[in-house]
């Protein structure tokens, strides 16, 4: 007898009492169909004010398969995905969110698309028609300013709802930097990959999580991890001004001393000398810059997250 292959499912949930539950039924209801595999659930509440972690606790005792940690506060999506990835035994991890809106019947095309061959199983959001005018034109405008400003293209409509292979997520577990951006991350460790497309499920309970705040966050952190453009731009500002300055006014002043002496007055030399310093001091600050804000969080080497408590 063979021994079952192992699928891990890795859950962050942040206030979502009601949804944990509604979503534990949809994947072992999907789990009747693949008998030929075991799994493990993890479920991460991410620093929830309700009683998220109560209801993952009552899911562990009823299912020996389901594992759970809660953090000490709120510390981000991206840092439950990576709590979640660093506990995950199987030999295929599944990430997908709480909110009933990664749909559990995807599972089984996941897993056919692994066994095809494929290390990376991507998803990609179809738009259903229903989602808000600012939630189209937020998640239009997020992959168009990642796209244009990474080393990275990231397909539009792509999420954290994904499979990986085990090798991937060994590798993606070596990676120390502390402002993780999976979507990026996964994108450029490489790997052959595939993508399927879903409609996203409607939202039962709660309201999301993902204000313009910690979309605007989210969108830095991308930016900043795969990305000097900003740096880049900042110094091309200092070179501009320091060019004008130098080269444009002091051409400007010499050929005007000569037409217009009474025009060589103080106050223009002081403006051009300001100007040129302030671009030289632009773009030193930009050049120091690009070095300080990868290095300073590599620095205080503060962990990614703290959990409270833990169900295994």
């Amino acid at each position: 007898m063979t021994n079952k292959k192992t699928i891990s499912i890795i859950v962050p949930s942040h206030n979502e009492e009601k949804n944990v539950v509604l979503m534990h039924k949809e994947i072992t209801n999907v789990w009747k169909s693949l008998a030929s595999y075991n799994y493990e659930i993890i479920y991460i509440d991410d620093g929830s004010q309700d009683k998220t972690w109560e209801e993952i606790k009552k899911i562990s005792k009823e299912d020996s398969n389901v594992k759970g940690i809660t953090f000490s506060r709120n510390f981000g999506h991206q840092a439950a995905i990576e709590a979640g990835l660093k506990r995950a035994k199987g030999e295929a991890v599944i990430m997908m969110d709480a909110d009933l809106q990664h749909p559990a019947y995807l599972i089984p095309t996941l897993i056919k698309k692994w066994e095809e061959g494929y290390e990376i199983v991507n998803t990609k959001r179809i738009n259903s028609g229903k989602e808000s005018l600012f939630k189209r034109l937020s998640s239009w405008g997020f992959y168009k300013l990642i796209n244009s400003m990474s080393s990275l293209t990231i397909e539009e409509g792509s999420a954290d709802f994904r499979l990986l292979d085990r090798k991937v997520v060994n590798e993606l577990n070596k990676i120390t930097e502390k402002d993780k951006f999976y979507r990026g991350l996964v994108n450029w460790i490489g790997f052959k990959s595939t993508s399927i497309e879903y409609v996203a499920g409607e939202r039962i309970n709660g309201k999301t999580s993902y204000s313009l705040r910690k979309m605007i966050t989210f969108a830095r952190v991308g930016i900043t991890s795969f990305s000097m453009l900003p740096m880049k731009i900042i110094m091309a500002i200092g070179i501009f001004l320091f060019t004008l300055g130098s080269i444009g006014f002091g051409t400007m002043l010499f050929f005007r001393y000569f037409i217009d002496p009474a025009f060589f007055s103080g106050s223009v030399i002081l403006s051009a000398f300001i100007i040129m310093n302030n671009g030289f001091l632009i773009l030193v600050l930009g050049i120091i810059s690009t070095y300080q804000i990868v290095m300073m969080k590599e620095i205080q080497n503060r962990p990614t997250y703290i959990v409270r408590e833990e169900v295994k």
